[in-house]
């Protein structure tokens, strides 16, 4: 009951369709490429992570799972659930599967079908992994985001942008701490493709994954046990 408040909360109309319109750019710049016969220079596993990977998948993430706590204390409506016997971690993982179960088909859908249109089945694969353990990951982050501050949208913009964006690309070390270096080897793996250097190793990325999620989680958990809701 908890998860389908949440996800009617976060599903606005609004929401959707700005970020099905961000998919649809780059199923139509796909189209483009693929009618433009691109030649054998170009490699499709490049630009779904250019694309997907470094934008469309943690832009829409950050926008669907900020919503999930942020929204409710916003509007003020935590304070039904703490006058319930409801455990916190509870509404934290309400929080993280809806933001889930709204995240799978509006980024899985859009990138499965620009892996169709510009790659092969190993691209398809690739970006369809990539883009789940991004889903995961992201989601989980930017969930316990909208739990501290009601400028996450914000925070999770720098956070894309300049950690990630810059920072982790001028430092090997950094990098280990941008969840895109997880997705983008995710994809390099499944479709065989060189995108970074001496990328992790599948059981490795999926560990990490699991990692983030449940430190996640708990500092959402913790984060939940100690604020005052009015």
């Amino acid at each position: 009951m908890m998860m389908r408040r949440i996800i009617r909360s976060v599903a606005t109309r609004g929401r959707l369709i700005a970020m099905s319109l961000v998919g649809l750019i780059g199923i139509l710049i796909g189209v483009a490429i693929n009618r433009s016969d691109p030649g054998s220079d170009f490699v499709p596993a490049e630009f779904l992570d250019g694309f997907g990977l470094i934008i469309f998948v943690p832009l829409v993430a950050l926008v669907i799972s900020t919503a999930t706590i942020g929204d409710m204390l916003e509007e003020r409506n935590l304070v039904y659930y703490w006058l319930r016997p409801i455990g916190r971690w509870k509404i934290t993982l309400a929080a993280w599967l809806g933001a889930i179960v709204v995240l799978l088909p509006l980024v899985l859908i859009p990138m499965g079908v620009l892996g169709a249109i510009i790659g092969t089945g190993d691209d398809v694969a690739g970006i369809l992994v990539g883009s789940l353990i991004g889903i995961v990951a992201y989601s989980a982050v930017f969930t316990m985001l909208g739990a501290f501050t009601q400028r996450a949208l914000v925070v999770g913009l720098v956070y894309i942008l300049l950690w990630e964006g810059v920072i982790a690309g001028f430092s090997r070390t950094a990098g280990w701490f941008a969840l895109r270096t997880y997705t983008r080897s995710a994809l390099a793996n499944v479709a065989d493709v060189a995108l970074l250097d001496q990328p992790p190793q599948t059981t490795s990325i999926v560990l990490v994954t699991i990692a983030v999620a449940l430190a996640a989680g708990l500092i959402t958990t913790w984060r939940l046990n100690t604020m005052d809701v009015d």
